[in-house]
């Protein structure tokens, strides 16, 4: 009766780590990021882009055991470059499931797409090198982005 009694806590006490891991903000482990107009003019490359599609799926990268491989995976489609230069006409964004990262917003924004005036937003290319010559644009970071008053959250 006791072991059974003992795995129950057990259980019961990883179910409400779990939860409470997952209610953790950005401010929980992490140093808030700067306001908005540092980040701004700290900002490399900055656009006007609306969300094309947004999904989440397995990464493919081989990880540690209990490590979540799970990706986010924004299609943003350059409407005009604000500060910078970037040539392209479309970006891939990169992201985990860990803070910091409007999320939120760009659901929201992958709502609106194609409703022309209301669909855009401004965002930071961040771009991260993984080894020489291969690098990727992350929305896992402190990166500027300003979205309209309807699809923002709070910062």
């Amino acid at each position: 009766m006791a072991a059974l009694l003992q795995r129950y806590v057990r259980i019961g006490f990883k179910a409400v780590l779990i939860l409470f891991v997952f209610s953790l903000g950005p401010a929980a482990g992490l140093a808030p990021c700067p306001p908005a107009n540092e980040l701004l003019a700290k900002a490399k490359v900055v656009v006007e882009a609306r969300v094309k599609s947004l999904s989440i799926g397995e990464s493919g990268f081989l990880l540690e055991e209990n490590f979540p491989t799970r990706m986010i995976r924004a299609d943003l489609q350059i409407t005009r470059v604000i500060k910078g230069e970037y040539p392209g006409n479309e970006a891939i964004v990169y992201g985990t499931v860990f803070p910091p990262g409007p999320f939120k917003e760009l659901t929201q924004m992958a709502l609106f797409a194609e409703f022309e005036g209301r669909d855009t937003f401004e965002w930071e290319l961040s771009r991260h090198e993984l080894a020489a010559g291969a690098a990727f644009f992350s929305m896992n970071d402190c990166i500027y982005y300003k979205f309209p008053d309807y699809a923002a959250g709070a910062r």
